[in-house]
């Protein structure tokens, strides 16, 4: 029973730290955003649902909610003003009692903090901020997820280590400078001038550099010695293919020079190249920072190419909802923390993109109409005619975007708790 609560304590504070962080980061690059351009920031909330625990701090309130699947900040100027409804009439025409409320008790109490009206010409407001500003502001949320993915991964290497890694030789093209000098595919490139590999893209920067200049390589290739089974016992890094026989490998070390082709720069000596991890160690900060950067940067990549080819329908939408995600957290929870921050750091990834996509409700959906905007502008200025999309039809299409997601949410979720059963 006890184990059952840890594993249940455990799951609850994984979910909150990967989630609570995703959307403070997110939120957070609007607030400040925000707050450099001279926005007034009515409120910065973590969560959704009613209120827990409210602060203020000059003129921003800092709220924090139950449900830590998002958060928000509220701009001013971002909410188109209330329309005032006109009283009830009663029967004969007149206006009811009480303003033509319905006698059915005492209105519920209304927090003053969300009752803030803003002046929609206020210097503050968000709407009066240019085009390039409001842009900004609506993107900084996104970019402070990519931001955050890249430093969960230099946490990752800086404390809890990284692979090194030198060149596996794949291939090795014929009449170009790496096949000339000897060098053949199976080969491992440990060293170069001397010095060893701890990263393969090191020595790939490292020859390109080297273009029209010699350069010596420690190249270690591998003999395999087929023995008879009965021969003797297997030894540590042997390879054992049935109970009749099995492989030695006689590891011969070389030193080869060779010349890349072309400028330095752009140096080339002509081999199809993999990383061949051969140790495992924390990495220097500088070192750190590199491979955080690179890692994220590549989870980018592969996440963008694959919004791609889900939009061009070359392939499946897999996509992962509330259920499938809270099990996913749980899994790696049981792995280590820094499983825990692997995952974080690909679903800021995943979150930050998926924000810019031109959907309404989304940030990329209101960039979308911010670009209108300034597209409307320039005909205006052709033309003379007064085109614009008023806020409330903006907010219309956000709420129509809204509800979208939302079937689209509550579908995932169906399939995501049909999966597991």
């Amino acid at each position: 029973m006890l184990d059952i609560l840890l594993m249940v304590v455990q799951t609850f504070l994984s979910v909150c730290f990967v989630l609570g962080s995703i959307a403070l980061v997110h939120e957070f690059g609007h607030y400040i955003t925000a707050k450099l351009s001279g926005i007034w920031v009515i409120e910065f909330a973590i969560g959704f649902g009613n209120r827990l625990l409210k602060l203020k701090f000059g003129e921003t309130i800092y709220s924090l909610r139950p449900f830590p699947l998002g958060g928000f900040v509220r701009l001013a100027g971002m909410d188109p003003p209330e329309e005032e409804e006109a009283p009830a009439a009663g029967a004969d025409g007149t206006e009811g009692q009480n303003g033509g409320q319905a006698e059915a008790g005492p209105p519920a109490p209304v927090d003053p903090d969300d009752l803030i009206q803003v002046d929609p010409d206020d210097p503050r407001g968000f709407p009066a901020k240019s085009r390039f500003v409001r842009t900004l502001v609506l993107s900084a949320g996104s970019i402070m997820n990519l931001v955050w993915a890249v430093v969960l991964f230099v946490v990752i290497y800086g404390v809890a280590g990284g692979p090194l890694s030198n060149v596996f030789v794949l291939d090795a093209t014929r009449d170009m400078p790496a096949y000339q000098a000897g060098i053949r595919a199976g080969d491992t490139i440990t060293a170069i001038d001397g010095v060893p590999i701890e990263d393969w893209s090191d020595a790939i920067r490292t020859i390109q550099q080297a273009g029209g200049r010699a350069i010596v390589l420690d190249v270690a290739r591998d003999h395999p010695v087929a023995k008879a089974g009965f021969g003797g016992g297997l030894l540590q890094d042997d390879y054992s293919y049935d109970r009749g026989e099995y492989e030695i490998h006689n590891r011969e070390v070389m030193k080869i020079s060779v010349v890349p082709t072309g400028e330095p720069g752009s140096g080339r000596i002509g081999i199809g190249l993999a990383p061949n991890n051969y140790d495992f160690r924390v990495l220097p900060i500088g070192k750190a920072i590199e491979k955080g950067w690179e890692s994220a940067t590549g989870i980018i990549i592969q996440t963008f190419a694959g919004l791609v080819k889900i939009i061009t329908r070359q392939t499946q939408a897999d996509v992962a909802g509330p259920v499938k995600i809270m099990q996913m957290i749980k899994e790696q929870s049981t792995k280590g923390v820094f499983e825990l921050l692997y995952l974080t750091a690909l679903l800021s990834v995943n979150i930050g993109l998926i924000n810019l996509m031109p959907l309404p409700v989304l940030d990329g959906g209101r960039i979308v109409f911010v670009l209108l905007e300034t597209v409307f502008a320039f005909i205006n200025f052709l033309t003379g005619l007064k085109l614009a999309i008023t806020p409330k039809w903006e907010e219309r299409v956000h709420f129509l975007g809204f509800l979208f997601l939302l079937a689209l949410l509550l579908l995932v979720t169906y399939q995501d708790i049909r999966s597991l059963l």
